[in-house]
């Protein structure tokens, strides 16, 4: 398993949609205790993206989140800076954990 530590090297990064849509960069890498983390993402939209870092993609000098720009905008809404609570876990792996309709 991948620890917080680990992925600090995505701070910085860029991160884009699966078609390519620039998301923004990646702010912070939150930890949720027994559950692989969180990467923070800040850029285009309205909110910050917390999406799971088991779902997203390393490719070269920037990241990818394996989902078009329509369903991340329907994510969850969570906020990153307090402690991710069970349910918002609960919420986040569901919605990223079952694939796009």
């Amino acid at each position: 398993m991948t620890t917080v530590v680990d992925r600090q090297h995505f701070v910085g990064l860029p991160a884009f949609s699966r078609e390519g849509s620039k998301l923004g960069k990646v702010k912070d890498v939150v930890d949720a205790g027994e559950s692989p983390g969180y990467l923070v993402i800040g850029g285009l939209f309205s909110r910050r993206l917390v999406i799971p870092s088991d779902v997203i993609q390393e490719k070269g000098d920037a990241i990818v989140v394996p989902f078009t720009m329509s369903y991340l905008d329907m994510a969850p809404v969570v906020d990153p800076k307090s402690a991710i609570s069970s349910n918002d876990r609960d919420r986040l792996r569901d919605y990223f954990h079952t694939r796009e309709s």
